[in-house]
């Protein structure tokens, strides 16, 4: 669930580019749902070193990531209403590491998230919910990325 202050900063951020307002606000949100929820885990994220938090490049990209030092980036998407899938922009689907989808209820006075679930890799521009893997497979899988991406580097 959002805070006032990530509300706040959703609302700021958004103002600074009304054309894309809409986007960088509902991304924001999403964004810091999945921050909140990692730490609650015990997992670091550095929101300063993620690209959706730039000015400059929420303008030119649709972009949601969330750093995670000593893991890389994850991508945090916004699913619409009901729908059954959701969308993935070309330019984030090559280097994150996962991709967590969220859903935003904004018809409230104080809007809500729900983390619906992962995935590790996108084929299309469209992840179908269905292929979700459950929140609860998340830390597993991200130290075991983390120990396999130590094990490949030549300093590892």
């Amino acid at each position: 669930m959002p805070t006032m202050s990530l509300q706040q900063l959703a609302q700021r951020f958004s103002q600074r580019h009304p054309p894309c307002a809409e986007r960088i606000y509902r991304n924001t949100l999403a964004v810091g749902a999945v921050a909140q929820y990692l730490r609650l885990l015990g997992i670091a994220t550095d929101v300063s070193q993620s690209d959706s938090w730039h000015p400059v490049l929420q303008l030119v990209n649709d972009v949601a990531d969330l750093y995670l030092p000593g893991y890389g980036r994850v991508e945090c998407r916004v699913v619409e209403g009901d729908a059954a899938d959701c969308y993935v922009p070309a330019n984030v689907s090559c280097d994150r590491i996962a991709y967590i989808i969220v859903r935003l209820y904004l018809d409230s006075a104080e809007p809500e998230a729900a983390l619906l679930g992962f995935a590790t890799k996108v084929a299309s521009e469209r992840i179908q919910l269905h292929h979700l893997r459950s929140l609860s497979e998340l830390p597993q899988y991200l130290n075991a990325y983390r120990d396999l991406a130590i094990l490949t580097t030549p300093e590892g």
